[in-house]
């Protein structure tokens, strides 16, 4: 293989494809990129064997062919380049000899036939969606998700769309749950479970892009593609708790204040508050101001107040404050509203003027 093509084009690609391989003793081409060079482009893949990327860039293809080379060796020497000028790839045998105006720099490869083939997209159930609404539902939820591999279902983002149902997309870790729903309809899309790995680096590789991207799904797997770049990941096997019979329809008190307001004030208790991140919440009706208050033996005490707008039953509660925090920056709205469906029950938080997002969270047993 010889090739020319831009060190910029070259080095994104290959910081995409480096953070994919993977560390397999019985496999140690994991850890490489397998670099195709035919047609006008080149072709960088790289795989741990759950998920698989690769990576097209323009070049000018004087002789094509394969390598697969170290991913980390490739990645640090691109970076330590002070030139943006455009470099030549020339294989020889199973190492690259990398060019420059004032460098030569031979790196040691493996064999390509070690290198495992990706799966490839069947035809059939195939989706396009604006890049910008799918890292958007990716985003709004998947903090909310378990990163303990205890129980996969839920240490996954529930993706769901129908003629019925708009795209909607799911979290939980079974003490919070997020929800958002996107404007979008697609009869036929299956239910899906991405895993979590698998959601951040999609958030890693497509967040900022634009354009549509196309899914195709089958039983197992998703593949995800936008202009020159494919992402293929195993799906989750198992089913997703029925979310919907824990959301409660029944509120006995109804909280609106300024979401920035109460996120500053969370910022400020935080400061004050335990091991377990506990505040307390305490709301009047016939008062004109919410009330947090937390205290720990490390740090001291503090009680702040919040204007807000009150109706219903006079409440005090205990929350994780990092679990209300979080969901704060995915809701549009400039006032939210806090739903309370009574003492030791979900709290749901929502925009008031947007119901795309909501946001359910179980109190802390600490009053």
């Amino acid at each position: 293989m010889k090739a020319i093509c831009s060190k910029i084009n070259l080095k994104e690609a290959v910081g995409l494809c480096e953070k994919i391989t993977g560390k397999n003793l019985s496999l140690p081409v994991l850890s490489n990129i397998l670099i195709l060079g035919e047609e006008r482009r080149l072709k960088l893949t790289s795989t741990n064997l759950e998920i698989g990327l690769s990576v097209e860039i323009l070049a000018k293809i004087e002789e094509k062919g394969m390598i697969t080379i170290p991913a980390g060796v490739v990645n640090s020497f691109l970076s330590s380049l002070s030139s943006d000028e455009n470099i030549t790839l020339e294989s020889h045998h199973n190492s690259l000899l990398i060019l420059t105006s004032d460098t030569s720099t031979l790196i040691k490869g493996q064999p390509c036939d070690d290198f495992p083939v990706l799966p490839t997209a069947k035809e059939g159930n195939i989706f396009e969606i604006p890049v910008s609404d799918f890292i958007s539902g990716l985003k709004s939820v998947s903090y909310a998700a378990s990163f303990l591999n205890i129980k996969p279902e839920i240490s996954s983002v529930y993706v769901v769309s129908d003629k019925a149902i708009p795209l909607t997309f799911v979290a939980t870790d079974s003490f919070r749950l997020a929800e958002k729903k996107i404007n979008l309809f697609f009869p036929g899309f299956k239910n899906i479970l991405i895993p979590m790995k698998s959601v951040l680096e999609i958030l890693r590789i497509f967040d900022g892009r634009e354009g549509m991207l196309k899914l195709t799904l089958d039983k197992n797997q998703i593949f995800i593609s936008l202009n020159g770049v494919d992402f293929i990941s195993r799906l989750t096997e198992g089913v997703f708790p029925d979310y919907q019979q824990i959301i409660p329809t029944k509120f006995i008190t109804d909280t609106i204040l300024d979401k920035n307001s109460f996120s500053a004030a969370l910022k400020t208790a935080s400061i004050f508050s335990g091991k377990l991140n506990e505040i307390n919440i305490n709301i009047d009706p016939e008062s004109e101001f919410m009330t947090i208050s937390t205290s720990s033996p490390e740090s001291g005490e503090h009680t702040g107040k919040i204007k807000a707008k009150t109706t219903g039953k006079k409440l005090k509660m205990s929350f994780n404050h990092r679990y209300i925090y979080d969901c704060l920056q995915y809701i549009p709205s400039k006032e939210i509203i806090l739903r309370f469906s009574g003492e030791e029950k979900p709290l749901v938080i929502s925009g008031v003027d947007d119901n795309s997002f909501r946001y359910l969270i179980m109190p802390m047993n600490t009053l």
